[in-house]
């Protein structure tokens, strides 16, 4: 097993899960671990590493687990002062835990209330879109659809086209956002049966689409109604005098 003795006090940059951005670190313990692999019937053969470091970020105090690890077939190269061509294995580094996701909005926490199960089902997915797992993001969003249907009333044994338009039809959305949260379903199926892979820019906007409706159906709606409450109620209407009614 090979060790790399760490000194006092030695330190190191980190990217620190609390603080979210690089830090100095006192660094409590380390390792490098080699490791080799070959396919003996045709010769071929792979090798790299991996340090594992924990770590203490002098800021917040957060002590958390980081890896950084090369490997033979990921090549950069360059060109030194002379002109010669150079080249080094790039390192990938991560950490555990993992930072918080801040793709949540602000109200997110509030659909805990609204219904745990699509809380649960979006905290998932924001974990997928913060690493970048498009596909899975993808089919989390029509998952989370579905669920929000359901809360919302509508049979979840009828189809998503159906589900759509009951939402349509019953107000809770106009014909545009209907035709876009179609096109959030549409991403999500060929996501989970067609292994299509939306890119950033498209995941972002499929996100935001049925980010602004849970918020109106769930946080600002559910506000709005309760506002209803305390708004005094509109005073009758006085017959003029000497007037009669029709029988």
């Amino acid at each position: 097993m090979a060790t790399t003795p760490t000194a006092t006090n030695a330190t190191k940059k980190g990217h620190c899960p609390t603080c979210d951005g690089e830090r100095t670190c006192e660094i409590h313990g380390s390792i490098y671990k080699a490791w080799n692999w070959e396919d003996r019937q045709y010769g071929h053969s792979v090798n790299g590493g991996v340090d594992h470091s924990l770590l203490e970020c002098r800021g917040s105090e957060t002590v958390f687990y980081e890896t950084s690890s090369w490997n033979s077939e990921d090549i950069d190269y360059y060109y030194d002062a002379m002109g010669q061509e150079q080249y080094e294995h790039p390192r990938e580094i991560q950490t555990y835990p993992k930072p918080e996701a801040k793709t949540k909005p602000v109200w997110f926490d509030a659909m805990q209330k609204a219904d745990p199960q699509l809380h649960n089902i979006l905290s998932q997915m924001y974990v997928a879109h913060d690493n970048q797992a498009h596909i899975l993001t993808a089919i989390g969003l029509r998952t989370a659809l579905d669920r929000a249907t359901e809360v919302l009333g509508i049979d979840p044994a009828k189809t998503f086209d159906e589900k759509l338009n009951e939402l349509r039809d019953g107000g809770w959305i106009g014909q545009t956002e209907r035709d876009i949260l179609g096109v959030v379903t549409d991403a999500g199926n060929a996501a989970a049966h067609r292994g299509w892979e939306p890119d950033c820019q498209e995941v972002s906007e499929l996100l935001s689409s049925l980010e602004v409706f849970l918020h109106r159906a769930f946080i600002v709606g559910q506000k709005a109604l309760g506002i209803k409450k305390s708004i005094p109620a509109k005073s009758k209407r006085l017959l003029a005098a000497g007037k009669k009614t029709t029988p």
